[in-house]
């Protein structure tokens, strides 16, 4: 937490930072044993409001960091992997710092490049730098939303296929602009409809919302080349109970689902952390006195995933009597279903067999907590 100084009066984004390196880390060690280039581009790089000289507390110094590890180890592996990353930075001001940090502190070992402008008319520029066949992951990461997240705008990237894409669904203004009148034909550019979410909760409506867009995006990918899937994970107001954005993945392969979610799972608990922190600093500034404990509120604060009985409902509706394999692809398919962890499945796994309902047919030992290994497409079925 010693990094999260350097965020101050913007800890969501500390909370964004920390997902972008556990994933990126774990994402490039796995596509980088199988491409023999990848690249990376930052749509919206600034640096905006940085605090360290270094950059490490904006994408683009956590991301060249991440690369230049990760190049490293696949070296001692035996995988040269040609790693390159783009930004696009339209402020001329953050545009000049960015260019300066890049021309000293850019590693050795790694190819980057810089252009200045709007991201929307910059698109061709950017497919044009990433060619068709190299793996590309997209970082889209913006301020607002207009001419960034809608469909037609971002449509030339998704059709293009051995790409991955992180986008900052900036809900907070979504949600404001999805049922004001004039902006009807913003807002089915980005849903594909005006969606009609009168009489819903606000938990309903952002599901509804954010489940829409999710589908969307996957309808626009390219017919061939594995099944289109989308994750997600939500990053809270650092002092209030409500969603600030969603950061929505999209990609091709259950693996990569399962490395986003696990990634996110580890963030969890983070992020309650860094909202209890915050908490107590802001009381602490206006009355004087030390407040509670932030570790113990982190550890208390409910979150909205499924209850542990509603996941246990789940698992008996996705099993038979007939054992069925579960592995990855199945795994992903829940995931991505209901945005619950993996840990929630194995808890919830763990219960059903302690109550004799549900039975793992590979499970020759006695385990804590992995109770389904998904990797290994175990047998369960229900009793």
């Amino acid at each position: 937490m010693e990094m999260l100084a350097h965020y101050k009066g913007r800890e969501q984004a500390y909370i964004k930072h920390r997902l972008l390196e556990a994933y990126l880390e774990r994402f490039f060690m796995i596509v980088g044993q199988h491409q023999r280039t990848i690249c990376y581009v930052d749509c919206f790089a600034g640096p905006w409001e940085e605090s360290c000289d270094d950059l490490m507390d904006t994408s683009i110094g956590i991301s060249l960091k991440v690369m230049a590890r990760c190049k490293e180890t696949l070296l001692k592996m035996g995988y040269n992997v040609n790693f390159r990353a783009l930004y696009i930075e339209k402020n001329k001001k953050s545009f000049h710092k960015l260019t300066n940090f890049l021309d000293v502190r850019t590693p050795a070992i790694i190819e980057t490049d810089a252009k200045q402008g709007e991201f929307f008319n910059l698109r061709p520029t950017i497919l044009d730098w990433c060619g068709m066949r190299d793996f590309t992951f997209f970082f889209i990461d913006p301020k607002g939303w207009k001419n960034v997240v809608e469909i037609p705008t971002l449509k030339p990237f998704l059709q293009r296929e051995n790409s991955e894409f992180l986008i900052n669904f900036m809900y907070d203004f979504i949600l404001r602009a999805h049922s004001q009148k004039g902006l009807e034909c913003d807002i089915k550019a980005i849903f594909g409809e005006v969606p009609d979410t009168k009489g819903m909760t606000s938990k309903e409506r952002e599901a509804h919302l954010l489940l829409r867009y999710r589908t969307h995006l996957k309808y626009h990918q390219p017919k061939g080349g594995g099944k289109p899937r989308s994750a997600y994970v939500s990053v809270l107001d650092p002092a209030k109970n409500r969603t600030k954005y969603h950061l929505v993945y999209l990609t091709r392969h259950a693996k990569g689902v399962e490395v986003f979610m696990d990634a996110s799972e580890k963030l969890d608990l983070i992020q309650k952390t860094v909202r209890a922190k915050t908490k107590q600093e802001r009381s602490e500034e206006k009355t004087g006195q030390s407040g509670f404990d932030f570790m113990t509120e982190a550890y208390d604060e409910k979150d909205d995933r499924g209850s542990l009985s509603a996941v246990k409902s789940f698992w008996l509706s996705q099993l038979t009597g007939v054992p069925q394999n579960f592995g990855i692809e199945q795994l992903a398919d829940m995931l991505e279903q209901t945005g619950w962890f993996i840990r929630d499945f194995q808890q919830a796994f763990g219960e059903l067999l302690t109550e004799g309902k549900v039975e793992n047919l590979d499970m020759t030992n006695k385990r804590r907590t992995r109770f389904v290994h998904f990797d290994k497409r175990e047998r369960l079925r229900k009793t």
